[in-house]
């Protein structure tokens, strides 16, 4: 049977969509030197909107109730912004009338006690690999914590120790909160040779057809996850495995290193196509089976092609090469 505090960290990879509803009962005694303790505290009122948008993450947050059987604190949890890599989930939880030490139970301490905010904070490993938690003892039954999940460990533990001073400005004994500044800047207007272009227009007939197993008709989108941005899909003809679709995205306002799935990473090698230059994306957001392509345009849009194989690792990238072979000639500008 896994442990309690087990349970608790695996709802950190819940999609939030709802709003904050509960609240902490109970009482405990203060500890000598710790100040008060929590008293029917809202775990989603732990960070202020402008906290939450500053630190990367969508309001509202997801509230989840207490359970005393299960030894689960009420807890908030917030996801990453759209267009925020890596994605993420931020857990904030507080109890008032529990005792720490039954709780955290079988968990291995990762860091020693340090302070933040005012308070002092200690990690313990989690069930969840890439999940990077911190405590803090408020009083005798009394403590917090502060957790995000991304793909990546240290990126946890970086984002956590960012959400950690605006958490503990709303706890007893926490010290003011530092300003936080929103985690992206603001996107560029839309402009360049791409606005006006349609992605469909990148691939002649005779083009596809050079393309194996890739349907001849273009669908064209708009993006729901990236701004401005739209995009042509050749769905592919092989079925479930084998081939993937074939993508042409147009960024308007979106740089070439700002595509998701790109974002901080540095391609594994350049395809240089009659002097443009593509960074190639193996794994493309840490997706085996996918592969992408970015171009600059301008210094503030880009063209991305995607694609994949599934079944075969050694042919992920093959039809991505190919295709911005084609594509390139016929890009605006």
């Amino acid at each position: 049977m896994r442990k309690k505090w087990q349970a608790a960290a695996a709802l950190a990879a819940v999609t939030v969509v709802t709003g904050c509803a509960v609240t902490v009962g109970g009482t405990a005694s203060p500890v000598p030197g710790q100040g008060p303790i929590v008293k029917a505290v809202d775990a989603c009122v732990l960070l202020d909107e402008a906290q939450v948008d500053g630190l990367g993450y969508r309001t509202p947050g997801r509230s989840v109730p207490e359970n005393k059987e299960r030894l689960q604190p009420p807890m908030c949890l917030w996801s990453s912004k759209d267009d925020v890599e890596p994605s993420a989930v931020l857990n904030v939880g507080v109890a008032s009338d529990m005792d720490f030490n039954e709780y955290i139970s079988g968990a291995i301490k990762k860091s020693g006690p340090q302070q933040i905010g005012g308070l002092t904070w200690t990690q313990y490993a989690s069930i969840l690999p890439d999940d990077c938690t911190f405590y803090a003892l408020l009083g005798a039954k009394s403590f917090a914590y502060v957790g995000v999940s991304t793909s990546k460990l240290d990126k946890s533990c970086e984002q956590a120790k960012l959400a950690i001073p605006q958490v503990a400005a709303h706890l007893p004994g926490g010290q003011d909160a530092p300003p936080v500044t929103p985690s992206t800047s603001a996107k560029p207007e839309p402009g360049g040779p791409l606005l006006s272009a349609d992605p469909c227009a990148m691939l002649k007939p005779d083009q596809v057809a050079q393309l194996k197993n890739i349907s001849p008709d273009g669908e064209k989108d708009t993006s729901s996850t990236v701004p401005n941005a739209s995009y042509c899909l050749w769905d592919d003809t092989d079925g479930d495995g084998g081939q993937k679709a074939f993508e042409v995205w147009f960024g308007p306002s979106t740089p070439v290193g700002e595509w998701p799935g790109a974002k901080g990473v540095d391609p594994t090698e350049t395809v240089d196509v009659g002097g443009k230059k593509w960074g190639l994306f193996p794994n493309m957001g840490g997706l085996r089976v996918t592969c992408g392509a970015t171009l600059a345009i301008t210094d503030t849009s880009s063209v991305q092609v995607v694609s994949g194989f599934i079944g075969d690792d050694t042919k992920t990238c093959d039809v991505v090469k190919q295709g911005v072979g084609l594509v390139t000639a016929n890009l605006p500008g």
